[in-house]
């Protein structure tokens, strides 16, 4: 029953990250298409690469649209978010078996 609402809490944020990722890259596409055009206008699976590489960080510093900024940091949050659960949870199996 555990293991079922963990992997179903992880599956939830997860998606919240990738639907976060992919209306940021929608927004930046659509309302900043010089950030795009300066990205070198990624395809599929190029797309989270550049915009995670430095010089896509720099470009996309740079973005001014109130959307594009808002959807950033809710990308940031997803994120992060996901990334604080998957610690919780390893450490907390790490502590779980170490006391069983």
């Amino acid at each position: 029953m555990i293991i079922t609402i963990v992997i179903l809490l992880w599956a939830l944020f997860m998606a919240r990250a990738v639907i976060a990722e992919y209306k940021y890259y929608q927004a930046v596409k659509m309302f900043e298409p010089e950030i795009w055009q300066a990205l070198g206008q990624p395809k599929f699976l190029m797309i989270p690469i550049m915009f995670v590489s430095g010089d896509g960080l720099n470009h996309l510093k740079g973005a001014t649209d109130k959307r594009v900024c808002r959807l950033a940091i809710k990308h940031r949050q997803a994120g992060n978010l996901f990334i604080f659960y998957v610690v919780f949870v390893l450490l907390a199996s790490i502590v779980f078996f170490k006391f069983s």
